[in-house]
C-alpha cells in the first residue's frame, strides 16, 4: 500500500496541471527517482539539459504509445468487419420443429397423413428407404439420415413443392435441399431401371390397344416395314 504521507508521493501532485501530468508520466516511466524530494514547489533537482532530454523522451514515448493503440484499434476494426461480412451468418432455419421431428410425427401418426404427404403409407416409405440405402447407394450424411433425405424427395414430387417451401418444412438451406434431392433422384433412377421393364423387351408383339386403333396402327406398320428393310440390308 502506498504511503500517502511520503514526500515523493506528495510531490507528484504539486504545481500546475501540466506539472502534475508530467510528474505522473515520469513516475510511470522511470519510477520515483525522477520526483524531487525537496520543497513543495514541484521543481525538479535535475539540470535544464536533463529536463529537455526527459521531455523529449516522454514525447517519443507517448507518440509510440498512440501509434500502437491506433494500430490495435484499426486492426480490431478490420477483423470485426471481415467477420461480420464473411464469417458470421445469422441463423435462418432455427425452428424448434425440425424436419426430422415433423417426419417422425407423420410416420408414426395416422396413416392418412403419410399418404397425403408422400403418396404412400409408412410401411412402404420405410421399405423404400431401406432398399435405396442397402441396394442403390443412398447413404446417410453427417447431419441427415436416409429417412429425411427420402422425405425431402417425396415431399417435393408428391406436393409439387418449391425449394423454398421444402426449406421451411424441413428447416434446411436451399443448397442442402437441392443436393440431397439430387442424391435421392440418382438412386431412384437406378431403382427404376431394375423395376420398370417392358414385358416384351424385343417389342415383337404389338399390344392389342394399338392394333385395334386405326389412328396408331398405320404408324406401327410403317415402322415395322422400316425395321424389316433395315434388317435385310445388313
Amino acid at each position: 500500500m502506498i504511503d500517502m504521507d511520503s514526500h515523493w508521493f506528495s510531490a507528484l501532485f504539486e504545481g500546475s496541471y501540466d506539472d502534475v501530468i508530467k510528474n505522473i508520466a515520469d513516475y510511470v516511466n522511470y519510477g520515483n527517482s525522477s520526483v524531487n524530494d525537496g520543497d513543495s514547489s514541484g521543481n525538479q533537482s535535475s539540470d535544464d539539459d536533463d529536463d529537455d532530454a526527459s521531455d523529449e523522451e516522454d514525447e517519443l514515448f507517448w507518440e509510440r504509445e498512440f501509434d500502437h493503440q491506433k494500430l490495435v484499434i484499426c486492426t480490431a476494426g478490420a477483423l470485426a468487419l471481415y467477420y461480420n461480412t464473411y464469417i458470421y451468418k445469422e441463423p435462418c432455419m432455427d425452428s424448434y420443429n425440425t424436419g426430422m421431428q415433423w417426419l417422425h410425427k407423420i410416420l408414426y401418426g395416422h396413416w392418412t397423413r403419410c399418404v397425403n404427404m408422400f403418396r404412400m403409407d409408412a410401411a412402404t416409405f420405410q421399405s423404400l428407404c431401406f432398399q435405396l440405402e442397402n441396394q442403390y447407394g443412398l447413404k446417410a450424411s453427417r447431419r441427415m439420415c436416409v429417412f429425411e433425405k427420402v422425405g425431402i424427395f417425396l415431399y417435393t414430387i408428391a406436393l409439387g413443392a418449391s425449394n423454398r417451401e421444402v426449406q421451411e418444412r424441413f428447416q434446411h438451406s436451399g443448397e442442402t435441399i437441392s443436393r440431397y434431392f439430387n442424391e435421392v433422384l440418382k438412386s431412384v433412377c437406378t431403382l427404376v431401371a431394375d423395376l420398370i421393364q417392358p414385358a416384351d423387351p424385343g417389342f415383337v408383339n404389338t399390344p392389342w390397344e394399338i392394333m385395334n386403333n386405326p389412328r396408331y396402327m398405320p404408324h406401327f406398320k410403317v415402322m415395322s416395314l422400316i425395321v424389316f428393310i433395315d434388317g435385310t440390308s445388313y
